[in-house]
């Protein structure tokens, strides 16, 4: 479910006329996020590492209004729920997209995200169908090969795009703690800096496995 935006009353207003006019309206920043707890946990119950960081990831995203609006001509939607649309690695050396159902429910999200998983990895080629133009989606993807300090992605400018894109590096280890690079890009008429802080804290404590 969706609704529109009131921009007549919207604080935001003036940003969203000023940087929805810009050729590249998106922003991003690149930080680390504490997985220690989350690793932990995951191991412990015998989960997907991958799995469970995706989880608490659109969990986060949904709990950040902001986050959850998308451009649609002049209007500005507001979704009620986003999902996860991500790359899934093939032993080929390809990937292909896939897209997952949000779920509070950790086990429900899981059985959805390995079905997409065998769906990508049994067949050739991107994927692209009817998912590929969702609106209420995060664009997800993961380079678990390398940490990283920057990051660019791909653009066709041709194309309305709204959607924040999350991308995840390498695990990797920082004094006592296990560290993962986290890149995350949203349009700037939509959302601030701010509101990718908000994201992030609310990503962190869900891998600490806090209750929100």
């Amino acid at each position: 479910m969706k609704r529109i935006l009131d921009k007549s009353t919207w604080k935001r207003r003036e940003h969203f006329d000023f940087f929805s006019k810009y050729d590249e309206p998106f922003f991003g920043i690149v930080t680390e996020i504490d997985c220690t707890k989350a690793y932990q946990i995951s191991k412990e119950k015998k989960q997907s590492f991958f799995a469970y960081y995706l989880h608490k990831s659109i969990l986060a995203v949904n709990l950040v209004e902001e986050l959850r609006y998308r451009i649609k001509g002049n209007e500005v939607l507001i979704y009620d729920e986003i999902h996860a649309s991500t790359t899934i690695g093939r032993k080929d050396e390809t990937f292909g997209f896939t897209s997952v159902a949000f779920h509070k429910d950790f086990e429900v999200f899981n059985t959805s995200l390995k079905s997409e998983i065998e769906g990508v990895r049994s067949t050739t080629g991107l994927r692209i169908n009817e998912n590929a133009s969702k609106q209420n989606v995060v664009h997800y993807s993961s380079i678990p090969w390398n940490t990283f300090s920057g990051l660019t992605h791909a653009r066709n400018f041709k194309v309305e795009d709204s959607a924040p894109k999350i991308t995840f590096g390498k695990m990797f280890q920082k004094e006592d703690k296990k560290i993962m690079n986290v890149a995350i890009y949203v349009h700037h008429a939509l959302a601030d800096g701010f509101h990718i802080a908000k994201h992030l804290d609310y990503f962190q404590k869900l891998m600490n496995g806090e209750k929100i």
